[in-house]
């Protein structure tokens, strides 16, 4: 045997896709010859600024998802921001946990993100969303901390750079005032 793959059923497999395979190729050729100029290639060159838009909309999500954790949580190891954020932010939000931790104080449940806004230019992006904290309460050595207050939605506004290929939240700040409405 030229090829030992451990068992009947794997080479069973491995033969099984390779049909599959040339058999899918074979059937689904176009009915131009590859040699004809007046054929068209079948796939289209991404937008880069379409692909940086949309890994800085997921950046935000992971962003969130990283902040939620760490305040819901009480984590104060500044490795969970690694591919998230940088720089100052992360400085002062370790703070914030920590100042969390020492008084017994954990966030429950999370914000409601939306109508997220990125505008590209080069390596940096604009964040402005709107960002709703009134089911994201909070308990205190693990009691409800009272809170009547409700503020509804509200602009929220960050800058994101592009550092060796990963973007990452750089900057946490208030959208100029008027550029950003939430309902």
């Amino acid at each position: 045997m030229i090829f030992s793959f451990g068992g009947g059923t794997r080479r069973l497999v491995l033969i099984a896709a390779t049909v599959l395979t040339l058999s899918l190729s074979a059937c689904s050729s176009d009915d131009q010859p590859a040699d004809d100029p007046t054929a068209t290639a079948s796939t289209s060159t991404p937008d880069p600024k379409a692909a940086d838009e949309a890994a800085v909309k997921d950046l935000v999500d992971r962003f969130w998802d990283t902040v939620v954790a760490s305040e819901n949580e009480g984590n104060t190891d500044p490795k969970q921001f690694a591919g998230v954020a940088n720089g100052v932010f992360v400085e002062s939000q370790l703070a914030t946990l920590k100042r969390y931790k020492k008084i017994g104080l954990l966030r429950v449940g999370k914000p409601v993100i939306s109508d997220v806004e990125v505008t590209i230019a080069g390596d940096s992006a604009d964040i402005k969303l709107c960002k709703n904290e009134d089911g994201w309460t909070a308990e205190q050595d693990g009691e409800p901390v009272p809170n009547d207050k409700k503020f509804g939605s509200a602009p929220w506004g960050a800058a994101a750079t592009k550092v060796d290929g990963t973007w990452l939240v750089t900057d946490v700040r208030l959208p100029p005032k008027g550029s950003k409405t939430c309902a």
